[in-house]
């Protein structure tokens, strides 16, 4: 790692600390981190009957970017799954506090901008792009940045395509879905310790 990415990851680094400070967010399995906020949009109907309006309290999940950058070289499939199995961890903690934490009660829907690319079907994730404005603008300079110095693997280093886009995930979507993440982790167990 050059001495620049060392530099840029420790400024990141202090950055990501006083983000969680500052929004009051708490960890989340090994990969996300949660806070909660209130919705400003225009109402939001979800194929799952939920509707979010404005005012409404939502969860907004972050990325652990110390997390995902402690992933490791390797090739983009490896790093994918690595995160993977990271993030069905975290989906599922996000689903037991869900359901257990009077804080969260109120929260039907959660929220996360990020440019990585998920396949968050499977958990019910819907995905939108962000407004092109001065936000979106900065936040893909600040997700290039990111990429750059967090992301662990060249290949994806060098995609480019940084642009943020908005995921939605409700918590009925979630109830429905974590027991697929369920499924799926214990089939990938079995697989692994088969070979």
């Amino acid at each position: 790692m050059s001495s620049a990415h060392r530099a840029a990851r420790r400024v990141l680094g202090w950055i990501d600390a006083w983000y969680y400070r500052r929004h009051r967010l708490r960890t989340l399995g090994p990969v996300l981190f949660l806070g909660t906020t209130r919705y400003r949009g225009p109402s939001l109907q979800f194929d799952d009957g939920t509707l979010l309006q404005d005012n409404d309290a939502i969860g907004r999940l972050h990325f652990n970017n110390a997390s995902i950058a402690a992933l490791g070289e390797g090739s983009m499939q490896r790093v994918g799954f690595r995160f993977a199995k990271l993030m069905r961890e975290s989906l599922r903690q996000l689903d037991r506090e869900a359901r257990s934490d009077p804080a969260l009660r109120d929260v039907r829907v959660f929220q996360g901008v990020t440019w990585i690319p998920a396949h968050g079907a499977v958990v019910g994730f819907v995905s939108t792009p962000l407004p092109k404005d001065w936000r979106s603008r900065w936040l893909t300079a600040h997700f290039r940045m990111l990429s750059w110095v967090f992301a662990p693997a060249k290949k994806i280093r060098g995609r480019g395509n940084t642009e943020p886009r908005l995921y939605w995930l409700t918590r009925a979507a979630l109830a429905r879905n974590v027991g697929k993440l369920k499924e799926e982790g214990a089939g990938r167990t079995r697989r692994e310790t088969q070979t």
